[in-house]
């Protein structure tokens, strides 16, 4: 992949992943009032992130996804400790984050 297409890619996923942390911050805000639509709400946000980057992925991009999870397929362990290793990291970030706001 060359290099200003992986720029390209990576600028519109730090914008997507942005959007997805203000929405996830803003259901974590109100997750003592309307717990159940603050949730709805950010998994729509996420769902429609997906959908965007999806769209505007370049089929370079899909191939290496692809490939990324044909791995994860086949290392569904290392997969998992990944995954819930970026989700602390989110959650210690947005934790943070409200500290610094409050």
């Amino acid at each position: 992949m060359s290099k200003s297409l992986t720029k390209k890619v990576r600028h519109e996923l730090d914008d997507t992943l942005e959007d997805v942390a203000k929405t996830l911050r803003k259901a974590a805000d109100a997750l003592s009032e309307n717990s159940e639509e603050a949730v709805e709400e950010a998994a729509k946000a996420l769902r429609h992130a997906a959908q965007v980057l999806a769209d505007r992925t370049p089929p370079e991009v899909r191939d290496l996804a692809r490939k990324a999870m044909d791995e994860a397929k086949a290392h569904p362990i290392a997969t998992s400790a990944a995954v819930l290793s970026a989700a602390g990291a989110l959650i210690t970030v947005l934790g943070l984050g409200r500290r610094k706001t409050a």
